[in-house]
């Protein structure tokens, strides 16, 4: 298991502590592959029939050739494009979660990225759900944290676990709003005492 202490982002808190690293499942990535790999079975196949079927091969200086090559080519990039911006949108989608907010980390494109934060103190409701085949088979779902804002939800899309990742989000949310609560009667009780020192301080 990988050490979470070592983990570092920027904005990171002095007390903060990373309790969960988020990526979406490796069944996401692997229909992905399975699409790549798809499309280039397609390409032989069309490859070796326009050879077999066809006297386009015959003449290699000929036009149909040069422009079926090329035709081929493009594809091929294309498909190894889509490969590439397959990884780097998996690798770099994150989530995480610390004793104190959500880090959510989305990747859209090769250039683009937007992160965005949720303290635990503002979760509402937390929900988890799996769906179709694929997700039942291999245990993974999506997760939803809501709060008061209809405007402010966070999705974790396609990650392992769902429902075991709800109910820890939910126990940090206690935890927080536990400690928060603690620390502020701690302040009001302070205050309380200081008030008292002074009045008996006073003159009469």
């Amino acid at each position: 298991m990988k050490d979470l202490s070592k983990i570092y982002f920027h904005g990171k808190e002095p007390d903060e502590q990373i309790v969960m690293l988020l990526r979406r499942h490796k069944v996401a990535l692997g229909k992905q592959v399975a699409g790549f790999f798809i499309g280039a079975a397609l390409i032989i196949v069309a490859y070796l029939l326009l050879r077999n079927y066809t006297e386009w091969f015959t003449d290699t200086t000929g036009i149909a050739y040069g422009a079926i090559v090329i035709v081929m080519s493009l594809v091929m990039l294309y498909l190894l494009l889509f490969m590439y911006h397959a990884w780097v949108d998996f690798y770099l989608d994150t989530w995480i979660v610390t004793n104190e907010r959500i880090i959510a980390t989305d990747q859209q494109g090769l250039f683009h990225r937007v992160t965005s934060e949720l303290r635990l103190d503002r979760i509402q409701d937390v929900s988890s759900a799996t769906r179709g085949l694929f997700a039942t088979l291999f245990k993974y779902g999506t997760v939803q944290v809501r709060t008061a804002s209809e405007e402010d939800k966070f999705f974790f899309n396609e990650i392992g676990r769902p429902e075991i990742v709800a109910r820890k989000i939910l126990e940090l949310h206690e935890q927080y709003i536990g400690k928060d609560q603690h620390t502020q009667l701690r302040g009001e009780h302070q205050e309380s005492t200081i008030e008292h020192h002074t009045n008996e301080s006073k003159p009469v």
